[in-house]
């Protein structure tokens, strides 16, 4: 009996030693725990270890003074005063040479063309008297210039002789003057022959027609080909000045009453998301589509860079009605979770707070936020998705493990 007291005493202490050890001894790896997990309230730690590596960022939530948004998205075309399509007057073939290329930058007044025209049974019949009538007439002008040059020679000759013999006062001064005279007289009509064989040098009806470009720019389309038919008024290409171009978008019917007020447009392109252009109101259409309950608004840009091109797309931001105080967060800040719009505000050093929030216009790259933000916060930009991990796998996001 005393034997089974003496085992149980030193039972009870073994087990009293061993709470206590264990009550004493440091948790294994205490300093590399992970971060606990967002509560229910959506409060979340991230150590600032994680926050360095990530790179995070905040940006303050501040209030603004500015217009309610109206946004569509459109396409780029060419403005009608800076298109021009190539159509000569006359029919006929292309000659066989090189025509431009599509995207050839051209000027005016250079040759784009020409056509070989292919005229009627009577035209053919007229051109061949004229040309008969002109070979007639060239035959009779050069026969008249060389008898024109023989009485210059002969007047140059007397006009010579009679300064001479007036010098010698052989001649009267009235002598000499009447044989100038001659000379000058012979010399206008050779002149005069000699001007109307130039005149004469081409045919009045010619078969080649040279097609030049009505304005300068970048060649759109080329319609036709070498040694192809063209007849009177038919394009053989299409020119556009992209200095200036428009813009056109829907407008839906609900904001047509608010456009009635606006005259400049901020427009961005996927082309150049980062890059902002801006358009001037030039024209709303008059007719709303029964389908799309849209009516066509026309803006005009400049592009003096060159970047816009024809059927770029074009996003359009416009500001109507009257402005009003509106709190704005970085579009970045702004994440989905699960059908609804969150954002991260920082509340200490290493404590944040997943808020719901109800997101309402967009300027440029910050956008309005109605109810979950209060100004002065601060929002997480960079970063903001890597908190959203964080809530997701939290066993996983350790400082040391560098995995965020």
């Amino acid at each position: 009996m005393k034997a089974r007291s003496i085992i149980v005493i030193i039972a009870v202490i073994a087990l009293v030693a061993a709470a206590i050890l264990v009550r004493n001894r440091p948790q294994q790896g205490e300093a590399d725990a992970p971060p606990k997990a967002a509560d229910a309230t959506g409060i979340l730690q991230f150590r600032m270890e994680q926050q360095w590596l990530i790179h995070l960022k905040l940006a303050l939530a501040e209030e603004s003074h500015l217009s309610p948004q109206i946004y569509s998205t459109g396409r780029v075309i060419a403005s009608p005063a800076n298109r021009a399509l190539v159509a000569p007057p006359v029919g006929g073939i292309v000659e066989n040479r090189p025509l431009p290329r599509i995207g050839q930058r051209v000027t005016r007044g250079e040759l784009m063309a020409t056509l070989i025209q292919t005229p009627t049974a009577a035209e053919a019949a007229q051109i061949r008297i004229e040309n008969s009538r002109v070979d007639a007439e060239r035959r009779r002008l050069a026969q008249s210039e060389i008898e024109a040059r023989a009485r210059l020679a002969a007047a140059a000759a007397e006009a010579e002789r009679a300064r001479r013999l007036l010098e010698k006062k052989a001649y009267s001064e009235r002598q000499f003057e009447m044989a100038e005279a001659d000379r000058k007289a012979a010399e206008a009509t050779l002149m005069a022959v000699q001007e109307q064989m130039k005149a004469l040098q081409t045919a009045p009806m010619t078969s080649a027609y040279e097609v030049t470009a009505p304005i300068s720019g970048i060649v759109a389309e080329v319609r036709k080909a070498a040694g192809e038919e063209v007849h009177p008024g038919e394009p053989i290409l299409e020119i556009v000045a992209l200095e200036t171009v428009w813009v056109e978008a829907p407008i839906f019917e609900k904001d047509l009453g608010r456009l009635a007020k606006v005259i400049n447009a901020t427009l961005t392109t996927p082309a150049y998301p980062g890059k902002e252009f801006h358009g001037r109101l030039v024209n709303i259409g008059a007719i709303v589509d029964e389908q799309t309950r849209a009516a066509k608004a026309v803006f005009e840009v400049n592009n003096a860079s060159g970047e816009l091109r024809l059927g770029m797309q074009a996003n359009v931001r416009l500001a109507a009605g009257t402005p009003m105080d509106v709190l704005l967060v970085p579009r970045e800040s702004v994440l989905d979770n699960e059908g609804k719009k969150i954002v991260y505000v920082l509340r200490t050093g290493e404590e944040f707070e997943r808020r719901d929030v109800t997101v309402g216009d967009a300027y440029g790259d910050r956008v309005a936020i109605v109810s979950g933000v209060k100004p002065g916060e601060r929002v997480v930009t960079q970063g903001a998705y890597q908190l959203k991990l964080q809530e997701l796998r939290p066993a996983n996001a350790g400082a040391h493990t560098h995995e965020v």
